[in-house]
């Protein structure tokens, strides 16, 4: 265990106060001999008894790798003594526990009375950057980065996408000014390429991103950046030329050859597997990897290669269920029903547990086998009873799918007597029961909210059903509002505020809602509400012509001959 100067300090004045111990001496000293640790008598600023008490006391947890209790009695001393060597000790330890609050409030001290020291600075800024806590990590690595490191540069550039446009800016001011003094220096050209990104400044970030291949030729980071962007502006060509420079000078690179595996598996599917199978062979230990390549050539229907890649690993990872999931998607795909069953009950764990027994259940098409539906999810809930709702929700959506609407209402009633705080249960009862009985729609809606308040589903599904049953379109439109918070891109949700807006009279503001969600979903409702706005707002015409479109594509949908019918346009 490393020893620092306090824990020297504590042995020699333990030591030393041995040595001196004596029926008299104490009292010609004037120590107090009444001193309990218990009730410790402190002078701010000095190791006194108090201070001596605590670290023997860490120490010894420590020892005894009761880290929790270490790091407590540490952080005391160092909120108390304010020693460097205390806040680094503590501050080590909070870094072997992965306590990044305590890492923090120790080296936060550690670097107020070690100025000069820039370590401190340096974990802190790694830190306020992993948790993303990036407007207080602004200043701490503005103060380090003269010194070059680039720890928390190339971490900063990991978390690029969780910048706002606005942060990525700032920082990309910061870090320019030290790049201009040092233009070679590449973890600043790569971070500043990925916060020119994050930014939408795809021009400034290929610039930056070829003076780096200027410096270093091949340089896997930024190939892998430089490849990425023309990709995203359909530049193939560009793309697997740049992959096969990289490739000529490293053919062996791991990374480019999976990026050319992606890019020519759509247009080549051929050449892209037999690339696929030669990464394999040379990484045979990278199931990671595997994995991977089995679920891209899944994607792309390229089935054969992703069975044998997966059934390659099966036979090295037998208790691995969860690769039947995919098997058994293939067998679908191909129409090996038996056989995709098979597959699909054979998965025993993993994330696509719930998703197998929703794939086996779909296996079956008709109202009459619902026998066979309800005799797998018995069996699914026996041997997972902690999936109990899940594969309830999944019978009861499979019985509603197949016309059988009393059967399903009763499954979930039935469910919700047993679980009535069942947020999932709730939820779907709702949805199904909304055309026979809205008002109880209305009512499982609430108490789904009452459990899970903050749930911005369960709040826009609310607000939006205010909408339609009810006239309290402020309440809505606070919903909403929360809703659109937590997820401002959802077309559902996009739909919901301007439809509550159009409700409010706010036409104007509700038409930039609309199409919003239209141009982002393509919906048949969402364009029914389009269409009403824009009739009332004078805009028959276009009105008229999206309303035609839609029926041409979907000429069966419910709110598009509703729409048209309200609004008296011939079909």
């Amino acid at each position: 265990m490393r020893t620092t100067g306090i824990t020297l300090l504590i042995g020699t004045l333990l030591l030393g106060g041995c040595a001196s111990v004596s029926p008299t001496s104490s009292q010609q000293s004037g120590i107090d001999t009444d001193y309990q640790p218990g009730q410790p008598v402190y002078t701010p600023g000095e190791l006194n008894r108090e201070s001596l008490y605590e670290l023997m006391a860490a120490e010894i947890a420590g020892q005894r790798r009761n880290f929790d209790t270490a790091l407590d009695y540490y952080l005391s001393q160092v909120r108390k003594s304010r020693d460097p060597a205390v806040a680094e000790r503590a501050t080590r330890i909070a870094q072997f526990m992965r306590n990044p609050d305590a890492v923090l409030e120790a080296a936060t001290v550690w670097s107020e009375v070690s100025p000069d020291n820039p370590e401190p600075d340096h974990i802190r800024a790694t830190i306020l950057i992993s948790e993303e806590r990036f407007d207080e990590a602004l200043p701490v690595l503005e103060r380090i980065l003269d010194d070059g490191s680039s720890e928390a540069v190339l971490i900063l550039g990991s978390k690029s996408q969780e910048l706002t446009a606005d942060s990525a800016k700032r920082y990309d001011e910061l870090l320019s000014r030290y790049s201009e003094r040092d233009p070679e220096r590449l973890d600043l050209l790569l971070t500043r390429a990925l916060l020119k990104r994050r930014a939408g400044d795809d021009d400034g970030a290929l610039a930056l991103l070829d003076q780096g291949l200027a410096t270093e030729p091949g340089q896997t980071d930024l190939l892998l950046q430089k490849i990425d962007i023309l990709r995203t502006r359909g530049q193939q060509q560009a793309a697997l030329s740049l992959i096969d420079e990289g490739l000529d000078a490293s053919p062996n690179q791991s990374q480019l050859r999976v990026q050319k595996a992606q890019l020519l598996i759509a247009t080549d599917p051929d050449t892209a597997v037999e690339l696929i199978d030669d990464v394999i062979a040379d990484q045979p230990d990278e199931s990671q990897l595997h994995y991977y390549f089995a679920l891209l050539t899944l994607e792309h229907e390229q089935y054969a290669a992703s069975r044998r890649i997966l059934e390659q690993m099966a036979e090295k990872d037998p208790h691995n269920s969860n690769l039947n999931f995919y098997l058994g998607v293939i067998d679908e795909a191909e129409g090996n029903t038996e056989s995709a069953l098979q597959h699909f009950l054979e998965v025993r764990s993993g994330p696509n547990l719930p998703q197998a027994y929703s794939h086996a259940v779909e296996l079956f098409n008709s109202p009459d086998d619902r026998a066979q539906v309800a005799a797998i999810i018995d069996q699914g809930i026996e041997r997972h009873p902690g999936l109990n709702s899940r594969l309830q929700l999944t019978e009861a959506n499979w019985l509603h799918t197949h016309g059988l609407e009393t059967e399903a209402l009763s499954l979930l009633e039935n469910a919700l007597k047993r679980e009535p705080a069942d947020v999932g249960l709730l939820y779907t009862y709702a949805l199904l029961v909304e055309k026979q009985d809205p008002e109880k729609m209305l009512a499982n809606l609430e108490r789904a909210i009452e459990l899970d308040p903050d749930n911005g589903m369960l709040q826009n599904a609310l607000g939006y059903s205010l909408t339609v049953y009810s006239d309290d379109y402020d309440r809505a439109h606070d919903l909403i509002s929360k809703a659109l918070e937590q997820h401002p891109d959802d077309a559902a949700v996009l739909d919901s505020m301007g439809w509550v807006l159009f409700k409010l009279g706010r036409e104007a503001e509700a038409l930039n809602f609309l199409q919003r969600a239209y141009d982002a979903s393509g919906d048949p409702e969402v364009a029914s509400h389009l269409i009403e706005v824009l009739w009332q707002q004078g805009e028959t015409e276009q009105a008229r012509q999206l309303l035609q479109e839609n029926l041409d594509a979907t000429p069966e949908d419910e709110h598009l001959n509703e729409i048209a019918e309200k609004l008296g346009v011939d079909q």
